[in-house]
């Protein structure tokens, strides 16, 4: 299926763009509390792409930070991991 629309000579995309993880890792950061203290945080960084639902097309997409808890229930990257899983 083609997500490209014509009318009178113009044209236009439309897709139906769906988050895919590509890669992701655990990282520490560093954080500042509001007493000026610092220590480390465990977060989640994914890199995502995008894939398009109707014709397959990709386009590159960003990086992501989120906690631990957040990270563990992202749909997205909870299906990287079990197809990446299902492959070993």
């Amino acid at each position: 299926m083609s997500c490209t629309t014509r009318f009178l000579n113009f044209q236009w995309e439309h897709h139906a763009w769906r988050r895919r993880v590509v890669a992701t890792d655990q990282v520490s950061t560093p954080v500042t509390e509001m007493w000026g203290r610092r220590s480390t945080e465990e977060n989640v960084r994914c890199h995502v792409d995008y894939v398009c639902d109707n014709c397959g097309a990709m386009r590159d997409g960003e990086d992501c930070l989120c906690d631990l808890v957040k990270g563990d229930h992202c749909p997205a990257r909870v299906e990287f991991l079990a197809s990446r899983n299902a492959g070993r």
